[in-house]
């Protein structure tokens, strides 16, 4: 197990101990710290088992997005900020400048993408990308217009992180929220 000299802070590959899917489950029984653990390769038996426990206590491979046990260090304001009020009011920002027919399939794809960030159980950081940008106009700090897979991400453009519509350019949002 590594851990950082940071006082107060565990970064995201402290821990990275990788065993065999058999081991698990004399883990499991001994009842070891799992938070730490990450198995060589997912079975079925994993998958039942992530399945039936909350996030926090899923099993993944390395090349799964762990849960992170999200403890923000960002203004209160923020950690109890509704997003999807917040992402509705950027998107009537948009609508003046949409004709029509552009805006229904855009309120689609915010209700899906929200969706979507709400079962990956991302709101959190949603929320602290909306306090980084907040943070940026306030100090007329400059940033890329986008860059990779997040530009799939219509309510990223609407809260400021890049200025792709994806919506336009037929961009899938699984190109950046994976569900497997």
């Amino acid at each position: 197990m590594h851990n950082t000299e940071l006082k107060d802070r565990i970064l995201w590959f402290d821990g990275d101990s990788t065993v065999s899917p058999t081991d698990i489950e004399s883990r499991l029984i001994t009842g070891q710290d799992m938070a730490r653990v990450f198995v060589s390769e997912m079975t079925n038996e994993i998958k039942q088992f992530n399945r039936i426990v909350d996030r926090e206590h899923q099993i993944t491979t390395k090349e799964t997005c762990k849960p992170l046990g999200f403890s923000w260090t960002i203004p209160p304001q923020y950690l109890i900020l509704n997003v999807g009020e917040y992402v509705a009011n950027k998107f009537l920002e948009h609508v003046p400048t949409l004709s029509p027919e552009e805006i229904e399939p855009r309120t689609i794809r915010i209700i899906e993408e929200l969706n979507l960030y709400e079962t990956l159980g991302l709101q959190d950081v949603l929320r602290t990308v909306i306090y980084i940008i907040n943070t940026l106009e306030s100090k007329n700090v400059v940033w890329g217009v986008g860059r990779g897979s997040s530009v799939s991400s219509y309510v990223l453009y609407l809260i400021g992180a890049h200025d792709i519509d994806s919506v336009k350019y037929s961009l899938p949002i699984n190109d950046f929220l994976k569900t497997e």
